[in-house]
C-alpha cells in the first residue's frame, strides 16, 4: 500500500512538472527595448525596402532566416514595399559576399541596393544568443506514507533559459548612412526561441510609421 502511494506521489509530481512546462512556454518572456528615435527620412519616399539577411546565431540553426522573415512580415503589416527575401539571398550569392561584408562596405552596400532597386536597406543582426537546456535532477523530499513521512528521491525540474540580442538598422543604400536604428533583447524559456524572436522584432519595429496603403 505504501509503495502504491509512493508511486502515485512520484507520478503526480512528474505530471505537475510537465504541466508547468507547458504553461511556461507561453509565459515568462521578457523583452528589453530602448525606444528608437524616429527615422531621419520620410520612409514612404524610399520604397521598396531591401532586407540584408543575417547569418545564423551560433547554436540557433535557421535563426538568420527567421529574423529576416519576421522583419519582412512586420514591414508588410505597415504597408512597406519589401523585396522578396529570396531575391536578397540570390544577390548576395551573385556578389559572393556575406551580409556582414556588405553592411560594412559602402561600395558593396550601394551595389547591393542597386541590384534590388532599393534605396533603403534593413540590416538585421544577432548581437548575442545564449541557451541553457532544461534538465531534470534528483532531489530528496519528504513523502507522506499514511502514518509518517519518509524521505524519497524525487525528480526536480529545472527550466532552461534562452537569451538573444538583436540589432535592426535602416541604411541609405546610396550614402551608407544610418537613417533608423533599434536594438533590444529577449529572454524566456528554452524551446521558445522562434516565438521570442518574433515578439522582439515586433516590439523593435512597432514605432515605425504606418505607410499609406497602396491602391491596386
Amino acid at each position: 500500500m505504501a509503495n502504491t502511494r509512493s508511486k502515485v506521489a512520484v507520478w503526480f509530481f512528474i505530471l505537475t512538472v510537465f504541466g508547468f512546462l507547458i504553461l511556461a512556454m507561453g509565459c515568462f518572456t521578457r523583452l528589453t527595448v530602448d525606444r528608437p528615435a524616429p527615422p531621419l527620412v520620410d520612409l514612404k519616399d524610399y520604397q521598396p525596402v531591401g532586407i540584408l539577411s543575417s547569418s545564423d546565431a551560433p547554436g540557433f540553426t535557421g535563426s538568420g532566416w527567421l529574423l529576416l522573415k519576421a522583419s519582412q512580415d512586420v514591414l508588410k503589416e505597415k504597408h512597406f514595399a519589401v523585396t522578396a527575401p529570396e531575391r536578397s539571398l540570390q544577390v548576395l550569392q551573385d556578389m559572393n559576399q556575406s551580409p556582414e561584408e556588405v553592411s560594412r562596405d559602402a561600395r558593396l552596400l550601394r551595389r547591393f541596393g542597386e541590384s534590388l532597386s532599393s534605396r533603403i536597406l534593413l540590416v538585421a543582426t544577432f548581437l548575442n544568443y545564449r541557451r541553457q537546456k532544461s534538465y531534470i535532477s534528483s532531489g530528496t523530499s519528504q513523502v507522506w506514507q499514511g502514518a509518517s513521512y519518509e524521505y524519497q528521491s524525487l525528480p526536480t525540474y529545472h527550466q532552461g533559459i534562452c537569451e538573444m540580442k538583436v540589432s535592426l538598422k535602416m541604411l541609405d543604400a546610396e550614402k551608407g548612412t544610418v537613417v533608423w536604428r533599434a536594438e533590444g533583447s529577449g529572454r524566456g524559456p528554452s524551446g521558445s526561441e522562434e516565438r521570442i524572436l518574433r515578439q522582439l522584432v515586433e516590439d523593435l519595429m512597432k514605432d515605425l510609421p504606418l505607410l499609406p496603403e497602396k491602391r491596386p
